[in-house]
Parts: structure tokens; C-alpha cells; sequence
């Protein structure tokens, strides 16, 4: 019986067999070359090339050319061949186009099948115990008897060797000049003897169900272009792998189609007639979006406009979410899934837990509503989604699969930079079919019916620091999500709604939330993009708001104020003149008026009370806030309720971090080892009264600066801190800390379109994994009857230890964009004590209200306060209002943040003829109790925690 390294010096040989007739090309002046092909086995093969290509015959894209892929089977007739090249590696290595050496060779099929087989079997051999090992060894060993060695040249070798990365260097190295024959001999007995052999040992048990994928960042350690790029490269393989072999194949994100669609047209129809025969199965999701940092409508849209073009262009929605590579996944999510259609929720992130292993393969996720989603995790083991059909990676993803009763969902095909399934993985899926004592394989997707239910939020215990990286981004993104809300509503209620336009808009910041840009994980080139998109974004949309409010105001010089959010304010605005009650700020003068539910008032100023400041001392009517010379709040006083809130003073702490190749994404669990509070070295007041008080602090650590500013404003009970950095040192995390004097154990966060409570002591293992969490807008800690919240404008990061709160101010990476956070970033906290807990302080309109400011503009004169749309629960949030999809209407879509049940009001600018409640595609009816009261009001129920959608016709 022949050694494991024997067998596999003779399998190399037989690899080398199967390239036979080989002859090496070259590229005209052109970069063309044309072949006549009038065989059935003839074959392409690009050798020493740099960058990445499409090759193109006769000018249709045909095949890709990737760290991957590397030759294609050429069709019949007479072919001029091209290679559209792009300077990247396969992770985004930039390098000098080289376009290589072509070798055409004709395949000998039963060498390449029997060397498969071979070393298959071999791998089964040096996964098995002793006994089937030697089993395996002696059936190779007479395999190869009737396969005995007789020639090779140095030529197949070569193309062995740069085919196969296994392939013994060592035959090379001292061949130079060996002219030895092709050896080109018939293995078809000694393939035959090997599969009747193993048929003899079958013993298959479960089964694989194989889905071919190619996970593409739309972004990361390469632009969007090169994505694009990639795109095509992967489908053109994809679709001419199908002509051969039959498999099936998942591809998420709608944007992806919509490129080949404009690039690709030709391309793009043979993927809707695979779409329609089956084989291509389609994902949700405009692209693989964040699922904490986006908002809840931003989520709502992404997997609006995915369904409807897939619906416009390919008959049919998707009905599966595939998101293996997010970093973590909302609460909420299983609601907005319900509501778009979606039936099954697919990852595989979950088994990146850093502390505690995730229970489950198969699962029903049960979101805050009760919504149910059938789950599936996958790809627990070799390979992860990206696996390659080897014996190893599928034994020990199987090994690891939890319901091997169903049968397990094996994800294979290059990825992260793409590329897709290779021929030798499809065949590869063959011969594992055939070998004994491994599972039986089904290309297609599982049905499955979850036995386990996981309630709540998937956290993932990993990556924690990509809720902080490149605070721009996050502010942005923020402001692009409340300046698209504000244009759509003021356009629909002036009925200067442009679809086409805003719809572009919402796109671009679809894009732009792809799970490695919207976090902060991708190379500096791909912010230089993104950032003048998203200042683009708000641009527009506040011509559009201007112009919308301008149709309900008309043209003139009397001042206005909007409320876009769906309650009564009394808050400050800025105009550009002085007025009697307005007090002189930085940037215009400072008033406090009272506007209506989405509505407006002139700007005529309230009475107002008035802060005192006191060296570093500020007062209003409702809090008394005391800091010290080094920057820190010592004392927040609630007046009304008589508490001190505050246990220990505040703290600016720089934290060194150095997690290692997840430099942008980790947050290493004992970053509090090496730690540097920061101490102010100079104050001075800012404002004075009588409106607003301000006290400016200057901070410095090494290189770094920072510039926090301490505000009060007049009839409002919280403290607003405005904290501006610039970070030039790396390898760091800035925090703040807000110790409160509050006796709780758990913490209410903010999600999209929901809340979520969380344990904020360390009783478990899951419990301290949980030392860097998400949230929105706000968190906050309470006691029965009173409580605290801290609120922000773009932050998402937050450490909570009992009633101790540390919001992430930002995180300075080298890798993979070292200039992370170096320049300058603004961000608003507000500490907001109050009476009972978040709910009865209703804690989320002042969050809402610090994200969304008053709008100020002019317009005619003689224009009377008006609301135009009013809500009669305090707990129902209007968040968006547009026009329909199908322009025959109005969408006005709300949220239920509390856990409850009743019915609410709606009171409108207009009367509608029809209301219906519909899903988030607005195309199927939602069951609800819905009742016109009178001319322009809305009597419907709800449910808790529900996203509510309605149609008025």
C-alpha cells in the first residue's frame, strides 16, 4: 500500500497529464488575439498576468480573469479574444496591468477527472480513522496501478503548477531543459475501477444542500468601480459555468443588477432567464446594508426599492434576506422582513463570536413585535460562505451543522473580492456525492422548519469598533437620512414631490450603507467618494425642502419657522436678524418659539426664562450644572425633583487600541489596560444669557485636540456638550463617561424603529461580551421613578456598566485607512435627567429633536401658524411621508416605540378618499381597523412595537 506522499507525487503527474497539444500564444499590438476553434475540449489559459480582467470573445463578456480564475474552455468557431484589465488584485492590491502569457491546451478529461477523484479520496483518507483511512490508501494504491506513470513534459508541469497552487514546486525547479513528451494516456479504466470502489464503501449519510455564491463588497479595500468591474467578471462566469454544469447560485443586492442592466445588457437578459428557470436565486437588499447604524426607514428602503426592481425587471421579489458578512443585526429586522416579503433570514457572521458560540444552524428569530423569521446559519467551519468544496471544508462545516436531520446549507464560490464558483468546485461536488461517509449533495436551497427560537438582537460579539470609526461617515449619513425625511415630507404636503429625484437620492445613500462604508471599515479612496455623495445628498434635499416650503409660504421677507416632526415644540431656532427676545450667538441670534405638529409658526419669540452663568456654573429654571477648570461636569442638580444625578465628574479617556488586522473594525475587550484621561488646560465662557450659556473648554493629548463646549439654553432641562477633535495620533478610542447616581441594571437603547432594554452588569459571558454596544439616537438608564439619558446627533457606539455611561467619540485605526478621524469632526451629546423612566419622559422626541432642528426660511407676509398633520399618541412616530410608489397616493409610515396596543388618531392637511394599511412595499394589505372620523381625520389600531404603514388615495 502506497504512503499518502506517494500517492499524491502521482496524482501531480496525472494532473500534469490532462494538459495536452499545449501551445503558448501572444497578444497582438492590440492585446487581441484570434484563435479557430473546432474542438470540443480546447482551452484557455492566462499565465504571469497582473491586475484583474473580463475577457471578452468577440466583444460579449465571457469569463473572468481573477486571482481564481485563470483559463476558460473555448467555444467553437473563430474567436477574437480580449481582456478588459483593471490594475487590482483580488483584495484591492493595486499593480501594473500585465496581461501574461496565453497558453491554449486541449483538456484530457480523464486525467482531470481521475487527478479530482484521486485527490478527493485521498483528503477523505486524512480525515477518517485509522481503520477506513487505510481502506481508502489501498483502493488509491490500485487506482494507480492501472495508471501507471509513462511521460510528462515540462511544459504540462508548468501549467500544473500555476493551475493547481498545491502542485510540488520541486518538479519544477530542476526541469529546466527537460525535453521529455506529452504524456497524454486514457485513464478511464483506472477512473472507472476508483468510483466502482468507492461505491462498494458507501456509507452516506445527511445531506448538503449546495448554493453556488461570490460574495462582492460593493466597497472595501477597493472602490465601487472596481466593484462594478467585479460584477461582470463574476456573473459572465457564472453564466458560463450554467451552460455546462447544473448548479444554482444566490446573489444578493439589487444594485448589482441594476449595473449589469445599464453596463451589460446582453448579459442582463441571460440572468432573468436564469432567474426564471430557477437557477439564479435572488437576496433582498439594495446592497448587504448595515443593521444598526442605518436607520429603521433607511432599512425600510433598502428592501423597498430592492423588491421593486426586482419585481419591475424580473417578475418576482426575493423571498430570502443572505447577509453572511454584516456585522450584527437589529432587533427590528425580523418586523421589516415580514413586511417585504421576506421568508428567510440567512447568515453566517454569528460564528465570529469572540466569547460565546452561537446555539444554533437552523432558528426562528423573533423580533421585539413577535415577528418570526425562519433562519439559517451557515458556514460554521472551513470556508465559511466563501468555502471551495474540498472533503475537509464540507466534513467539517457537517460536523459542526446542529440539525443534521434537515440537511445543511453549504455556500461555496470565491468571495470578498469575488469571483464566484470555479468548474473544479462543481465537479469537485460530484465526487463528494459518490464518496463514502460523507453527506449527500443537492444543489439547491434547504427547506427547513427551525425547532429553536432566538428572541431579540443578533449581537455580534466582534467588530464593535466599526459602530465609531470614521465619525464623518456616521455624521453624515445621519444628516442625509433627516435631510431626505424633511424634502420628502414638506414635498408631498406641497405636492412638489419629484419621484425620480428623491428616489436617486435614497440610492445613493443605499449604496453608501454597504456593511464595510457606512462602518468605517474600507480604504480612505472609497470616503473621498462618498463624502462629497453624501453632502450631495443634503444639498438636494434642502433645495427640494425650499422649495416645497416656498409653494406653501410663497416669496417674501417675513420669517418662518418649520417643525417636520409629528408633535408640538417650543425650541430654538437661529434667524439672521435681532428681534426683541432673541439673544446674539455665534451664528445669528437665537430665539425660542413654539411651532406646531409638522407644521409652522412665524418667528416671533416666546417669554423665556433665562441661564445664568457663573465662571463654571450654569442655571436655568430646571438643572444647575457645576464643572471644574479641567473640563469635567462635577454636579448636575435637578432642581424640580432635587437629585444629583451625577456620581463621579464626567471624563474624557483615550484608550489605546491595537486590536491587529481588524484594526478599524475591533475593539479589543481589555482596551481599558492602557488608558489617559484628558484634563483641560484653558476655559472661557462663551455665551452668557439670557437664552443660552456656554462654557468652551481646550483639551490636548500628544498631537491631538480637543474643543468641548459646555451649553445650557433657557426652559429646557438638559445639558448639551458640542465636542470637536482632531486626531492625528493613531491606534486610539476616545470616550466620554457620564457616571450617574442610579441604582439600574439594565439600559434602554435605541434601535431602528424600536427600543431594546440590555443587562448593564456582568452576570454571564454574555453579559460581558456585551462591553461595546449599538444604539441610535439615545440610551438611557433609570430607576422606577427617575432617570437619565444621553442623547446624540451620530454616534453609535456605547459602553454601559450599571449606571455608568461611556459613548465612543471616535477611533483612530492605521488599517485599512490611516487617516481615519484626522480631521475635524463635530458631535452633540446632551445629558437629559428626568422625572420616570424613558417613556414618561418621553426621551425619543428629545433625541428626534436634537437630529432635527427647526427649519427657518422666509416667505410671504401675513401667513397664520398652521399643522398639517397631527397625531394623538405620544408614543406613534411619524417617520416618513411621501408619495406612493405607484404615484396614486400618499405613504405616511409610523412607529409604535412602546410595547402596547390601542388605536390612535390621525388628523391630515387633506381628506382622503381611501385609506388602506399596506406593507413596506405598499403593495399587499396589512390587517388593521382603520375608520375615516370625518373630513380629514383617521381613527386605526396598532400593535406593539409595530411599523405602521398607510395608504391615502
Amino acid at each position: 500500500m502506497r504512503s499518502e506522499k506517494e500517492i499524491m507525487q502521482r496524482l501531480s503527474y496525472i494532473l500534469a497529464n490532462s494538459f495536452t497539444n499545449i501551445e503558448y500564444l501572444s497578444w497582438n499590438n492590440n492585446n487581441e488575439i484570434y484563435i479557430k476553434n473546432d474542438k470540443d475540449n480546447s482551452f484557455l489559459m492566462i499565465i504571469d498576468y497582473k491586475g484583474s480582467g473580463l475577457v471578452k470573445i468577440n466583444s460579449e463578456p465571457f469569463f473572468a480573469l481573477d486571482g481564481y480564475h485563470n483559463y476558460f474552455q473555448l467555444p467553437k468557431g473563430d474567436l477574437k479574444i480580449t481582456i478588459e484589465m483593471s490594475p487590482f488584485k483580488a483584495f484591492g492590491e493595486k499593480v501594473n496591468i500585465e496581461y501574461g502569457i496565453p497558453v491554449r491546451f486541449d483538456r484530457n478529461d480523464t486525467a482531470y477527472l481521475l487527478w479530482i477523484y484521486g485527490i478527493s479520496t485521498l483528503e477523505l483518507a486524512k480525515e477518517s480513522p485509522q481503520y477506513l483511512k487505510e481502506k481508502l490508501l489501498q483502493i488509491l494504491t490500485e487506482t494507480l496501478k492501472k495508471a501507471p506513470f509513462v511521460s510528462v513534459s515540462r511544459n504540462q508541469l508548468f501549467l500544473a503548477s500555476k493551475y493547481w497552487n498545491n502542485f510540488p514546486s520541486y518538479l519544477l525547479d530542476f526541469s529546466e531543459g527537460m525535453n521529455t513528451k506529452e504524456g497524454n494516456e486514457d485513464y478511464s479504466e483506472a477512473l472507472l475501477y476508483l468510483r466502482d470502489k468507492l461505491t462498494e464503501l458507501d456509507s452516506k449519510y445527511g445531506i448538503i444542500y449546495a448554493i453556488a455564491h461570490a460574495h462582492m463588497d460593493t466597497a472595501w479595500l477597493w472602490n465601487f468601480d472596481e466593484t462594478r468591474r467585479k460584477v461582470a467578471r463574476t456573473f459572465s462566469t457564472v453564466l458560463k459555468l450554467m451552460e455546462k454544469y447544473d448548479f444554482k447560485f444566490i446573489q444578493s443586492m439589487a444594485l448589482y443588477y441594476d449595473w449589469i442592466k445599464q453596463d451589460y445588457p446582453i448579459l442582463f437578459q441571460k440572468i432573468k432567464n436564469k432567474i426564471n428557470e430557477g437557477k439564479w436565486i435572488l437576496g433582498a437588499g439594495w446592497v448587504e446594508f448595515d443593521a444598526n447604524i442605518t436607520s429603521g426607514e433607511s432599512l425600510a428602503r433598502q428592501l423597498l426599492y430592492s423588491q421593486q426592481f426586482y419585481l419591475e425587471n424580473f417578475g418576482k421579489i426575493a423571498e430570502i434576506l443572505w447577509l453572511p458578512d454584516t456585522f450584527g443585526f437589529s432587533a427590528q429586522l425580523p418586523q421589516l422582513m415580514k413586511l417585504s416579503g421576506i421568508k428567510i433570514f440567512a447568515t453566517h457572521k454569528v460564528f465570529w463570536n469572540d466569547t460565546n458560540k452561537f446555539p444554533y444552524s437552523l432558528f426562528n428569530w423573533i423580533g421585539i413585535d413577535g415577528s418570526k423569521i425562519k433562519s439559517i446559519a451557515f458556514g460554521n467551519g472551513d470556508g465559511g460562505y466563501n468555502s471551495n468544496f474540498t472533503v475537509h471544508s464540507v466534513l467539517d462545516q457537517w460536523n459542526n451543522w446542529k440539525d443534521k436531520d434537515q440537511g445543511m446549507l453549504y455556500s461555496y464560490g470565491y468571495g470578498d473580492g469575488g469571483g464566484g464558483p470555479t468548474e473544479e468546485m462543481l465537479i469537485r461536488a460530484k465526487v463528494i456525492d459518490e464518496l463514502p461517509y460523507t453527506p449527500r449533495i443537492n444543489f439547491g436551497f434547504p427547506e427547513f422548519s427551525p425547532k429553536n427560537d432566538w428572541h431579540g438582537e443578533l449581537y455580534l460579539e466582534t467588530h464593535r469598533g466599526v459602530l465609531t470609526s470614521h465619525s464623518r461617515m456616521k455624521y453624515l449619513h445621519k444628516r442625509a437620512e433627516f435631510a431626505l425625511r424633511e424634502a420628502e415630507l414638506w414635498s408631498t404636503i406641497a405636492n412638489n414631490y419629484d419621484n425620480e429625484k428623491i428616489k436617486s437620492l435614497w440610492k445613493i445613500l443605499l449604496k453608501d450603507e454597504f456593511h464595510d462604508v457606512l462602518p468605517g471599515s474600507a480604504i480612505n479612496e472609497v470616503y473621498k467618494t462618498v463624502y462629497p455623495e453624501l453632502e450631495y445628498i443634503i444639498e438636494e434635499s434642502k433645495k427640494i425642502t425650499d422649495s416645497s416650503i416656498r409653494k406653501i409660504i410663497g416669496e417674501g421677507e417675513e420669517c418662518y419657522v418649520f417643525n417636520s416632526l409629528s408633535w408640538d415644540r417650543e425650541d430654538y431656532a437661529i434667524i439672521d436678524y435681532q428681534v426683541e427676545g432673541s439673544q446674539k450667538v455665534e451664528n445669528g441670534y437665537l430665539i425660542r418659539v413654539k411651532v406646531p405638529s409638522i407644521g409652522y409658526s412665524n418667528c416671533i419669540p416666546e417669554k423665556y426664562g433665562e441661564v445664568k452663568v457663573n465662571d463654571l456654573e450654569l442655571e436655568n429654571e430646571y438643572i444647575k450644572v457645576k464643572l471644574n477648570k479641567e473640563g469635567e461636569i462635577i454636579s448636575i442638580i435637578d432642581k424640580e425633583n432635587n437629585r444629583e444625578i451625577i456620581k463621579s465628574p464626567s471624563k474624557l479617556v483615550f484608550y489605546e487600541n491595537i486590536p491587529g488586522w481588524a484594526d478599524a473594525w475591533d475593539i479589543e475587550p481589555s482596551y481599558k489596560d492602557t488608558s489617559f484621561e484628558v484634563k483641560a488646560y484653558k476655559y472661557e465662557v462663551l455665551e452668557n444669557g439670557p437664552l443660552r450659556g456656554a462654557i468652551r473648554f481646550y483639551y490636548k493629548f500628544r498631537d491631538s485636540e480637543i474643543i468641548q463646549t459646555i451649553r445650557l439654553y433657557a426652559k429646557i432641562p438638559k445639558v448639551d456638550l458640542e465636542i470637536t477633535t482632531k486626531i492625528p495620533n493613531r491606534e486610539l478610542l476616545l470616550k466620554e463617561w457620564f457616571d450617574f447616581d442610579l441604582n439600574s441594571t439594565e439600559a434602554t437603547f435605541e434601535i431602528p424603529y424600536g427600543v431594546i432594554r440590555r443587562q448593564t452588569i456582568k452576570n454571564t459571558s454574555w453579559d460581558l461580551a456585551r462591553f461595546e454596544v449599538p444604539m441610535q439616537k439615545w440610551v438611557d438608564v433609570s430607576e422606577d421613578d427617575y432617570g437619565a439619558a444621553i442623547l446624540n446627533n451620530g454616534k453609535y457606539g456605547v459602553s454601559v456598566e450599571n449606571s455608568k455611561i461611556g459613548v465612543s467619540i471616535a477611533k483612530t485605526p492605521i488599517y485599512p485607512d490611516y487617516e481615519t478621524d484626522m480631521e475635524t469632526n463635530t458631535t452633540i451629546l446632551s445629558i437629559y435627567p428626568h422625572k420616570g423612566d424613558w417613556r414618561a419622559a418621553k426621551v425619543y422626541r428629545k433625541a428626534y429633536e436634537l437630529n432635527s432642528p427647526l427649519y427657518v426660511i422666509k416667505g410671504e407676509k401675513g401667513k397664520k401658524p398652521q399643522s398639517f398633520v397631527k397625531i394623538d399618541k405620544e408614543n406613534i412616530i411619524i417617520e416618513s411621508i411621501k408619495k406612493s410608489e405607484d404615484n396614486q397616493g400618499i405613504i405616511i409610515r409610523m412607529y409604535n416605540i412602546f410595547n402596547n396596543r390601542d388605536y390612535a388618531q390621525l388628523e391630515l392637511w387633506m381628506k382622503p378618499k381611501i385609506v388602506k394599511s399596506t406593507d413596506i412595499l405598499e403593495i399587499n394589505d396589512v390587517k388593521r381597523d382603520i375608520k375615516i372620523t370625518d373630513e380629514k381625520k383617521i381613527r386605526f389600531n396598532y400593535n406593539n412595537y409595530e411599523i405602521i404603514t398607510l395608504k391615502l388615495i
